[in-house]
């Protein structure tokens, strides 16, 4: 990994494809990556590691790295109302035991509550069914995949309407516990990350005592840079990194025109901003 600890390279840790509910296929994500000046990223679609082998093929055509990855969803029951706690795992071996299993339960998990949202919505009288989605997306797609139909074909007006009314089914996920999660994806070869820390909903001080609890738990870092953050939280989750030895990555979760604010490299995040000391061959 030596190749990759020079400080001016960029790079963007956190950018899913049309193998969850993204809207831009491997290859192509990647090609936009080389357009952008990107040199390394990782491709980190939710609960599926399927894209992966045309991200890497697409890698070596258009000169980027690329770096396997995967964002899963753990059980946020133990958080605030409304927290989203989400797990990345990095340079993980996409054909280990542990992978299959961690996808087949979140693949799952995914089909059971896409059904029954699509069941309750179509009872409602909204013209849109699973089977649509499927031909339309394949089996993993997601929440902003609904979204985007709904809004294409004018059942409602916007995306945040769209996702209001999803919300309003209150329809979820079977989950995994989180500490769960880091065993797989460390039996896996991989280094579990938490994604976007906001989305916890915890305010500082008991942000960094639950951060300090995972890392006894196996957790290895923490995404500090991301396109929700503001900088005063960059330099706060850079803080508590340091202060708990994690290392720390970024990236723009990039979802095509799923989230539109969006552009994969939009935060031109160089590996001298991070501290993931894998690249140095730590």
């Amino acid at each position: 990994m030596d190749s990759y600890s020079g400080d001016e390279i960029t790079v963007d840790f956190h950018v899913h494809t049309t193998c969850s509910d993204g809207t831009d296929k491997p290859e192509d994500v990647v090609r936009l990556a080389s357009l952008k000046g990107l040199s390394l990223i990782s491709v980190t679609d939710h609960d599926t590691v399927s894209g992966l082998e045309r991200a890497f093929n697409a890698g070596k055509v258009h000169g980027v790295d690329v770096i396997p990855g995967i964002e899963v969803t753990a059980d946020a029951s133990i958080l605030p109302p409304a927290a989203e706690f989400h797990i990345l795992g990095y340079f993980i071996n996409p054909d280990s035991p542990s992978i299959v299993e961690l996808v087949d339960f979140f693949s799952r998990s995914r089909e059971e509550r896409n059904r029954i949202l699509l069941e309750r919505l179509e009872r409602e009288g909204f013209n849109i069914s699973y089977d649509e989605m499927e031909k339309r997306f394949g089996k993993n797609f997601g929440k902003p995949n609904i979204v985007t139909v709904l809004v294409k074909k004018q059942i409602v007006s916007s995306r945040r309407k769209a996702f209001a009314l999803l919300r309003r089914f209150k329809v979820e996920r079977r989950k995994l516990d989180h500490r769960e999660i880091f065993r797989l994806i460390k039996e896996a070869g991989g280094i579990p990350v938490l994604a976007h820390p906001r989305t916890l909903k915890l305010e500082c001080s008991r942000l960094f005592d639950f951060v300090k609890k995972l890392k006894s738990e196996g957790l290895e870092g923490i995404e500090v840079i991301h396109s929700d953050h503001t900088p005063s939280m960059v330099v706060n989750y850079k803080e508590m990194a340091d202060e708990l030895g994690l290392y720390t990555t970024g990236g723009s979760d990039y979802h095509g025109y799923n989230k539109p604010d969006i552009d994969i490299g939009m935060l031109k995040i160089k590996m001298k901003d991070l501290n993931f000391g894998v690249f140095a061959g730590v």
